[in-house]
C-alpha cells in the first residue's frame, strides 16, 4: 500500500515556538519521542496531545489511519 503525499509544510504548534517541548536529543524520552517540559501549562499539553495524534495516529482496530 502507498503512503500518501505531504500536500504541504505544518505550522510550528504554539508549544514549540515558546519552548515547552524537548528538542534536544538528550531530552528524547527513552522512546525516541517528544516530550513536553514538565513545567508546560495546560494549553500546551492539550495542544501538544493533538500535534501528537497527527504526526504519530493510532490505527483502529482494522489498522486504517484516518486523520481529517
Amino acid at each position: 500500500m502507498e503512503k500518501p503525499a505531504v500536500l504541504g509544510e505544518m505550522i510550528e504548534p504554539r508549544f514549540m515556538r515558546e519552548g515547552y517541548d524537548f528538542n534536544k536529543d538528550s531530552y528524547l524520552g527513552e522512546d525516541g519521542r517528544l516530550h513536553l517540559r514538565d513545567d508546560a501549562p495546560e494549553w500546551a499539553k492539550k495542544e501538544f496531545e493533538e500535534f501528537n495524534a497527527m504526526v504519530n495516529p493510532i490505527p483502529d482496530e482494522d489498522g486504517r489511519i484516518i486523520q481529517g
